[in-house]
């Protein structure tokens, strides 16, 4: 059977195990949202726990550009990279619908703790004072692929 030609540049698929490796080990990666058809994409710190994402935002106010693609049952994009060289790199999209996660929620403890874990998150989440300026949120899985070329390391 021929190789494929475009592998060095498209990788082959990732297994679950693979794809879980680089979520909880990566922390940050690229979010993207949409409304009324304008695309938005922010890099950010993340928390992984095997089943979704967790993220959070300082509330920065009504007219914060976040607020206009940030809702609770939007769709969203995350994508995380991990690239050492020009043909050893994997990549996982996540793609499915955000969740509010807010105080008292039993989720926002699992978000403070995986984002306190993350080495690429800020401080925010351990300082009690400041919880209540931050919105948690968890993006629900719905889709996830991984990609990757990794050179035979001997």
């Amino acid at each position: 059977m021929p190789s494929d030609p475009h592998g060095p540049w498209t990788g082959t698929p990732m297994g679950e195990s693979a794809v879980d490796d680089l979520l909880d080990s990566k922390g940050w990666g690229v979010l993207s949202l949409a409304a009324d058809d304008e695309p938005y994409s922010l890099p950010i710190s993340f928390g992984y726990d095997g089943d979704a994402v967790y993220f959070g935002f300082l509330r920065t106010g009504e007219e914060s550009r976040k607020s206009a693609f940030v809702t609770d049952g939007a769709t969203a994009r995350l994508l995380v990279t991990d690239v050492r060289a020009r043909f050893d790199w994997r990549s996982v999209a996540v793609t499915g619908p955000l969740t509010a996660v807010d105080l008292p929620d039993d989720d926002w403890e699992t978000l403070r703790s995986l984002l306190n874990a993350n080495p690429w998150s800020s401080t925010q989440f351990a300082n009690v004072d400041l919880v209540e300026g931050l919105r948690g949120w968890r993006l629900d899985p719905e889709s996830v692929h991984g990609r990757a070329v990794r050179p035979d390391r001997g």
